[in-house]
């Protein structure tokens, strides 16, 4: 049996994309933590944040043509699941906002991020799921969203298959950090609006 050295594991895209995009990622955890999801306005207002972003990434994403190197693309998508968890805590939705991905690469590096922002969702979820606040609304579609049986293992096989050589990691690195970016100003912006009722 061969086994694999852990340089070699750590050769690929999935990490050249995790090094490339650690500042941004560290950013908006920081961030990420400045909202009260023990709250309904504080939990109110992190949604929010996310529909400032998501939508315009998984739209630019459509554009870009990742469903050809995604096929499960389609029931990743998380908009609608965002949409329905604001309109049950009665929150209208933010601004759309409007991003282009130039590539196909470009947009699996989005893809990259999109999908690695599940990972928190499940601690994420148990937080909303124990504060008493929110203890009788039923708005955690967006948190508990499940794209299929391959999850997060299946999207990082997809990723390494499509972009196996290092020829296009500069546009799916372009990509990753547009998505985070998004996220960011998401944030910013939402933490500087009024309070919502």
């Amino acid at each position: 049996m061969t086994t694999t050295s852990p340089t070699a594991r750590k050769a690929g895209l999935r990490w050249h994309l995790r090094t490339a995009t650690q500042d941004l990622h560290a950013e908006a955890d920081r961030l990420g933590q400045g909202f009260d999801l023990r709250s309904r306005a504080g939990y109110r207002s992190f949604l929010r944040a996310h529909a400032r972003a998501l939508p315009a990434l998984e739209a630019a994403c459509d554009a870009a043509g990742l469903e050809q190197m995604v096929p499960d693309w389609p029931q990743r998508r998380r908009r609608t699941a965002l949409e329905a968890d604001l309109a049950r805590l009665g929150a209208a939705l933010p601004p759309a906002g409007r991003v282009t991905l130039p590539s196909g690469p470009a947009a699996l590096g989005a893809a990259y991020v999109l999908e690695g922002s599940r990972l928190g969702n499940a601690m994420l979820l148990r937080i909303i799921q124990n504060a008493s606040a929110l203890a009788n609304v039923s708005a955690t579609a967006y948190l508990s969203h499940m794209p299929g049986p391959e999850g997060w293992p299946g999207f990082l096989g997809r990723l390494e298959q499509a972009l196996p050589e290092p020829t296009h990691w500069a546009e799916a690195t372009a990509g990753a950090r547009l998505a985070f970016d998004c996220f960011l100003m998401a944030m910013h912006r939402e933490r500087m609006a009024p309070l919502h009722a």
